[in-house]
């Protein structure tokens, strides 16, 4: 009789252990909800932050742009010619003013660039934990028994996007942190397209430099350009020939004159 008491005894705790268990479900899924929460708003105010990030470190390029064009007009007045002793006096203070000037515009753009890197990580990383506490969320709520308390939308939403990941781990000096935070590899570098000079077509061969600087060279005799193919027809015309005459027969021995156009005086006075 003991022996069933004791398993009537268990039977009857049932009911209560289950509730004891809804009951830390239903804690555990609401304190993860919260959690999501929380994590969601952060990163909501991290991309707020953002746009004025932006602005000041664009703000202080501009400024340090102004004051490298300022420190080189101050120079170039400091070196002209012809001043007076006041007047040199006068351009040399105001080139060091405006060097001055330009190491504190440096300053102040490295520091507006670090806070906008600072910002474009804390960003990043706040919308990927919110990313993964709405997810946990979810997987607490289903666990309780109840509807996931985010959509698939709304966690879309707050993921960090592409752009936002690279731009996190574009300039960081802590690039193998925020791959293991963010659980991703960093964007591979962009590659550096060389052209062969200003005004040139993105995308040109370096070593075309030499071809593009002839461009303005006089034609020759019937318009040839030394880039083309009767180029070297053309250069190696003997002076006084007749234009579009054939160059003289390589001797049998099979030297060639050291320059094209050493002709001998014998030579180009026979010509008829």
């Amino acid at each position: 009789m003991g022996a069933v008491t004791g398993v009537g005894s268990g039977a009857r705790a049932d009911p209560a252990e289950a509730q004891r268990r809804a009951e830390e479900a239903r804690q555990k899924a609401e304190a993860a909800r919260l959690a999501a929460e929380a994590r969601r708003k952060a990163a909501e105010a991290a991309r707020d932050n953002l746009p004025q990030a932006r602005r000041e470190a664009d703000s202080a390029r501009r400024q340090k742009t102004a004051a490298e064009k300022a420190v080189a007009d101050a120079r170039k007045n400091a070196e002209r010619p012809g001043q007076t002793p006041a007047e040199a006096k006068k351009s040399k203070d105001d080139l060091a003013s405006a060097e001055k000037a330009l190491k504190e515009a440096t300053e102040a753009s490295r520091r507006a660039a670090q806070k906008l890197q600072d910002a474009e990580e804390k960003a990043a990383l706040a919308a990927k934990r919110a990313e993964e506490a709405m997810g946990k969320a979810n997987a607490s709520a289903l666990e309780e028994g109840k509807l996931p308390p985010y959509s698939q939308k709304a966690i879309d939403q707050v993921k960090p996007t592409k752009q936002e990941l690279d731009s996190a781990f574009e300039g960081t000096s802590r690039k193998a942190e925020l791959e293991k935070l963010l659980g991703l590899t960093p964007p591979p570098p962009q590659e550096v397209i060389l052209t062969a000079g200003s005004g040139q077509a993105p995308g040109a061969p370096f070593d075309a430099r030499e071809m593009m600087d002839t461009r303005d060279a006089a034609p020759g005799p019937f318009g040839q350009r030394p880039t083309d193919p009767s180029t070297d027809f053309w250069l190696h015309q003997r002076p006084g020939a007749i234009p579009g005459e054939p160059p003289p027969s390589t001797p049998h021995s099979g030297a060639l004159p050291s320059e094209p156009d050493s002709v001998p005086p014998s030579s180009a006075s026979s010509t008829p």
